[in-house]
């Protein structure tokens, strides 16, 4: 799959917004039954493509995840912010900081990149 698109379809998804309640079943769910109802409920969008290295991918998904309960910001939120390609490019220089300022630092980018599409 493109890993572009499966992030940014995942971290969209009603399985993610399980993910992010306090307690969902699902969350005890294996890795393949969610990838399985994701297909079902996303399956058009997500096709073959460019794939992401195995640490980008870990590094993506654990920050993702640090950052929604280090905020209690939603998937949905987050991804609109910091999408996967935005992740990706910011990999090299914060994949090896403290995950808590690497979010700190994928927000203020968020930020300036907001201000810069508005004009400010």
């Amino acid at each position: 799959m493109d890993s572009e698109r499966f992030i940014d379809t995942f971290m969209r998804s009603r399985n993610a917004a399980d993910y992010d309640m306090s307690y969902n079943r699902i969350q005890w769910a294996g890795e393949e039954y969610i990838l399985e109802e994701l297909m079902n409920e996303h399956k058009a969008k997500l096709t073959s493509g460019r794939q992401y290295s195995k640490d980008e991918m870990y590094w993506i998904g654990y920050t993702y995840r640090y950052w929604h309960f280090l905020t209690g910001e939603s998937s949905k939120s987050i991804s609109k912010q910091v999408p996967a390609k935005i992740m990706r490019m910011g990999y090299e220089g914060f994949h090896t900081e403290d995950t808590a300022l690497a979010v700190e630092d994928l927000k203020r980018l968020a930020e300036e990149r907001k201000a810069g599409m508005s004009g400010k």
